[in-house]
């Protein structure tokens, strides 16, 4: 939903701003979906690395999930980012 009155945008409260644009990610991540669908299939129409499928599965092409869990704030630390802290903190010790 479009918001195109100027007093009514005025009236927002910085919760309803924030859940707006949450939203409009969501959406836009839905819009991304859909386009690396169709690159996907495209890919896998023809493209090979030694007569084998460069991406054997979806996910490893884009994966959702992932983009999903940044938008909404639950992203997961990865092994490599607590490295990166653990010698950060080793350095910063030193």
């Amino acid at each position: 939903m479009q918001i195109e009155d100027f007093n009514e945008i005025a009236r927002l409260t910085i919760p309803d701003y924030e859940l707006r644009m949450k939203a409009y990610q969501l959406k836009q991540l839905d819009r991304q979906y859909e386009i690396h669908l169709q690159a996907w299939a495209t890919v896998m129409a023809g493209q090979t690395r030694k007569g084998k499928p460069i991406f054997r599965t979806f996910d490893k092409f884009f994966d959702y999930r992932k983009a999903e869990e940044k938008i909404l704030g639950r992203q997961k630390r990865t092994t490599l980012d607590k490295e990166k802290l653990q010698n950060w903190i080793a350095n910063f010790n030193s």
